[in-house]
């Protein structure tokens, strides 16, 4: 072949061009030119695998917890799912940068068809009340084409599942973003009484912290007895649904003095000599119970030298019972003015209901008198006779030298045969006046459950009683100890502090469910006060820890002045404030948070 057909032929053939190489003397790589600016990159890593050339299926960050698509298995070879047990790759979530981005013309071309008169058709077609169809029996209830799990309905119980169920596109459905299971709204609720700038606190504690505690208090000593207590009524343990009994209102005054204000712990502060505590009941029982608290409470402390004193606020929670407060869906504040299921009227109803309950369940002319008459009851002020009830003053010994006084409460006496009480050695020097052998008698405290509207929002799924009460009571105890477990834990604590041998308590329903003033009681039960706490998982021994550590902590810590213990309204956590020693001396109005009102505005009228 001659030299000038090669020659032609080279022609036609594509040359070679050796690329440019840059050199970067500064630094690693190829230098930075005005070209690659405008270049996505995305961060890789050298132990990734490449399992796909290109993936257009990888998330944005935040729009799903784990890849739908991918098979990602862990160590083991299992299934993987929401990330779980996963490294996050390297550069994940940078596929939006990649995306193609449309021209403002174009996007403004753009338009989304309306295909909602469409879908109105095929509804009235056949998707309305058949058995495949939206709203019928295996349509947004139980199964249906588009009512089943992974429906788009929202009736029923297939619908009530679309928005939350295994495959809609719901906020809470699996293929969506969950916020967790079941989810609802945070209640907020407005605190006991409102901290104020200048007070400062000087200890936090959560309840996880109160649950590990635990101490063995010895048995208690009598110190006095006052008031009188009638003989219980037993007619009315053969109550029933069927033979059931109007509540009626009883004219009385009842007192629930606070701790520095009552007459017999004046005296007696006299007596003692080197670290004591001195309370009511009702506060001691709420501390004591705190972590099975929900709604808002403060403590006021008071230290004098080596004296404490545990007091309540005027009006405050502790004059009232709460309704259904450890329930599911707590009763809540309705923005309608007539709502009678407010946690606040409920208070105010459940308070009157347990007042005159007490005091109906009574025998006329049976009495056990004491040898200390009622120490609050003055007969030229109050209106009313004094309420049947006893006053005994007890003390604890705490260690290390500490020691606790406790005013408690006993509300009747029962007479039973061969009881062969433990009464008897404990109030023979206090004992005036009885109708029956004191080796016969018995003591209790009498508290009265209350049912307003089981279809009303907090009820907390509670049976009718008046169709189960009697056939199915334990059912309903269950239920009750459930919604009410803080409520009767206190009840329990306040028996064994007192010493009484039975808790009686009444179930107490309305006429109507909408009409909070007129009550009839369906029957009672009777209950050992440490078999009781047995039966609702109830630590005795965990709430004298609880009362033991605050103690040691007020006499540690604390230098003599005024402080306030106050629950947090929306967490589980007790704050320990330092106040002004003025504090809560004028009045209490300024500081109180929400007010439930007296107990008989307007119940039972």
């Amino acid at each position: 072949m001659s030299p000038e057909t090669e020659e032609s032929e080279r022609e036609g053939e594509p040359a070679f061009v050796l690329p440019t190489i840059a050199d970067n003397a500064d630094g690693w790589g190829p230098p930075l030119s005005a070209e690659q600016l405008d270049i996505p990159y995305a961060p890789f890593s050298k132990s990734d695998r490449l399992g796909k050339i290109a993936d257009w299926t990888a998330p944005t960050p935040g729009e799903y917890g784990y890849d739908r698509y991918q098979d990602r298995r862990d160590a083991t070879g299992r299934r993987n799912f929401r990330g779980q047990g996963l490294q996050e790759a390297f550069g994940t979530g940078t596929a939006s940068t990649f995306l193609y981005q449309h021209s403002a013309e174009e996007e403004a071309s753009f338009s989304v068809i309306d295909r909602t008169s469409q879908a109105i058709a095929q509804r009235k077609l056949g998707f309305g009340g058949g058995r495949g169809g939206f709203s019928g029996r295996g349509g947004a209830q139980r199964g249906g084409r588009f009512g089943a799990r992974g429906g788009f309905s929202d009736a029923g119980r297939g619908g009530a599942r679309s928005a939350t169920g295994r495959g809609g596109f719901g906020q809470n459905s699996r293929g969506g973003r969950r916020y967790g299971y079941n989810d609802k709204p945070q209640r907020l609720r407005d605190a006991s009484i409102q901290v104020q700038p200048d007070w400062r606190m000087i200890e936090e504690i959560d309840f996880v912290r109160l649950n590990k505690l635990s101490f063995d208090v010895p048995a208690a000593k009598d110190l006095a007895i006052h008031g009188t207590i009638s003989y219980y009524n037993k007619e009315f343990d053969r109550l029933s649904s069927k033979s059931e009994k109007r509540l009626q209102q009883i004219d009385r005054s009842f007192y629930n003095v606070s701790t520095s204000e009552d007459p017999v712990i004046q005296k007696l502060v006299k007596k003692y000599e080197g670290p004591t505590v001195f309370a009511t009941d009702n506060v001691l029982v709420t501390l004591m119970c705190a972590p099975r608290s929900v709604y808002p409470w403060d403590i006021v402390i008071t230290k004098e030298d080596d004296k404490i004193y545990f007091d309540k606020r005027p009006g405050g929670h502790f004059d009232f019972v709460t309704v259904n407060e450890n329930a599911p869906e707590a009763p809540v504040e309705g923005t309608e003015k007539d709502n009678i299921n407010s946690p606040g009227l409920l208070a105010q109803e459940a308070t009157y209901i347990n007042r005159n309950f007490s005091q109906q369940v009574l025998k006329d002319g049976e009495a056990l008198k004491f040898k200390r008459s009622n120490p609050f009851y003055d007969s030229e002020q109050d209106g009313f006779p004094p309420s049947q009830t006893a006053f005994r003053y007890r003390e604890w010994p705490l260690g290390e030298d500490v020691t606790l006084v406790v005013r408690t409460s006993i509300d009747a006496a029962l007479y039973q045969a061969g009881a062969n009480s433990a009464q008897t050695t404990a109030t023979d020097d206090f004992v005036v006046e009885s109708e029956h052998d004191m080796s016969d008698t018995v003591f209790l405290t009498l508290r009265a459950l209350n049912e307003f509207d089981p279809r009303a929002v907090g009820s907390g799924n509670a049976p009718d009683w008046r169709t189960k009460l009697d056939s199915q009571r334990g059912a309903v105890m269950a239920t009750e100890m459930k919604n009410n477990s803080n409520k009767l834990a206190k009840w329990t604590l306040e028996a064994m502090l007192a010493g009484a041998d039975q808790m009686r308590i009444g179930f107490v329903s309305r006429v109507s469910p909408k009409d909070r003033n007129r009550h009839v009681m369906l029957g009672t039960g009777f209950f050992k006060p440490k078999e009781y706490a047995t039966q609702m998982n109830f630590n005795v021994n965990n709430a004298w820890g609880i009362l033991k550590t605050i103690v040691d902590l007020c006499f540690n810590k604390l230098d003599d002045g005024k402080f306030v213990l106050v629950k947090d309204p929306n967490k589980p956590t007790i704050r320990l404030y330092q106040v002004p020693t003025s504090m809560f001396e004028d009045s209490d109005e300024e500081f109180a948070g929400e007010d439930v009102g007296g107990v008989n505005d307007g119940v039972g009228a």
